[in-house]
């Protein structure tokens, strides 16, 4: 049976990696719920409110907490690690060294691809932050330009990001392996099965009448 505390550090790892995924995810996942509302609303991209709302504030505002970590890329990385971190104490390397090469990635993918999506002509882009850009009745500001340097970005941390999940991925398989099947049966407690003493046998016999 695994000890209780081996137990509640799993539980812990599990929710502290939960927490990690949360909080790199959620804000791209939030500006992808703004759009989908107008895809559901059927609502184009374009200056005009959407079926009467300024859904383009929500949006806006979405895509500034979304750079808000994904643009601060020791503060990417950093929660990151922990996710991969938490992964490996949970016993589950591959899922840690995932994480540290997926999530930060994802963080910053997600909300590019719902600006592009979303631009439309008239709606300037661009790496300088030069122009403005209107969207569902809002000025959409910085917002939008931060995408274009979502590249730049990635090419500046991927190489870092690559090595560690490499790294970790590795010390996981060792760690699974010293605790495969052998180290289990070494810790396994023995039975009366496995002992080599025998009871006699005291049955009477017809040689014995």
């Amino acid at each position: 049976m695994e000890p209780a505390y081996s137990t509640v550090w799993r539980r812990a790892a599990r929710n502290v990696f939960a927490g990690c995924a949360g909080l790199l995810l959620g804000p791209s996942l939030l500006v992808w719920a703004v759009r989908g509302a107008a895809l559901a609303a059927q609502c184009a991209p374009g200056p005009e409110l959407c079926r009467g709302i300024a859904l383009g504030v929500a949006e806006r505002e979405t895509l500034s907490l979304a750079w808000t970590l994904g643009t601060n890329t020791w503060l990417l990385l950093g929660v990151a690690v922990l996710a991969a971190l938490a992964g490996m104490i949970a016993r589950r390397p591959l899922l840690g060294a995932t994480a540290l090469l997926l999530l930060p990635l994802a963080a910053l993918m997600l909300p590019m691809a719902a600006v592009f999506s979303a631009a439309y002509p008239g709606c300037t882009l661009s790496e300088s932050g030069v122009g403005d850009c209107m969207l569902w009745g809002a000025q959409m500001g910085a917002s939008v330009h931060t995408a274009t340097n979502v590249p730049w970005l990635i090419y500046g941390f991927a190489p870092f990001s690559f090595a560690l999940s490499l790294v970790l991925g590795i010390f996981g398989w060792f760690v699974a392996r010293s605790r495969g099947p052998g180290h289990a049966h070494a810790r396994a407690p023995r039975t009366p099965h496995s002992s080599s003493f025998r009871v006699p046998d005291y049955r009477f016999t017809d040689r014995d009448y």
